[in-house]
């Protein structure tokens, strides 16, 4: 067979080898991640019914929370995935097929802009210091 005759077959075989092959690490990953879960938690009760049996005090339970970004932080990376994202499909587009399609990057630019411009208007709010009201009754003024 000729690989002139190959070409339209591996043509076809790419994006549903992409698919399947995605696909199937997703699953893999979602498996491996509910199983580590489930022995985290059946070797959290086996060692809390130990402990019951020999008369030892319990902790609280609490769940094992993953670790996570800090609040403000989260929005700066959203703001700046969105914001380069929209950059790319506007000049990309515009670039690649020279059409007005890349206008609806900008869509995606004013949401990374509004994550960006809330993330510093948190960040400003953070580093205010709270002045403390006075006490009603009070004679004071605030100076």
């Amino acid at each position: 067979m000729s690989t002139d005759a190959l070409l339209p077959v591996m043509a076809l075989l790419i994006p549903i080898i992409s698919v399947t092959v995605s696909l199937g690490a997703l699953i893999v990953w979602i498996v491996v991640w509910y199983r580590r879960r489930k022995l985290e938690i059946d070797c959290r009760h086996k060692e809390r019914m130990a402990a019951i049996e020999k008369g030892l005090e319990l902790p609280p339970e609490s769940l094992p929370q993953p670790e996570q970004m800090a609040p403000r932080s989260r929005y700066l990376l959203r703001g700046l995935i969105w914001l380069g994202v929209g950059l790319a499909i506007t000049f990309g587009v515009h670039e690649r097929f020279g059409t007005q399609t890349g206008s609806f990057g900008w869509i995606a630019v004013a949401v990374g802009a509004a994550y960006l411009i809330y993330y510093f208007v948190e960040e400003r709010r953070a580093a205010v210091p709270k002045r403390e009201a006075p006490a009603s009754g009070s004679d004071q003024t605030p100076e």
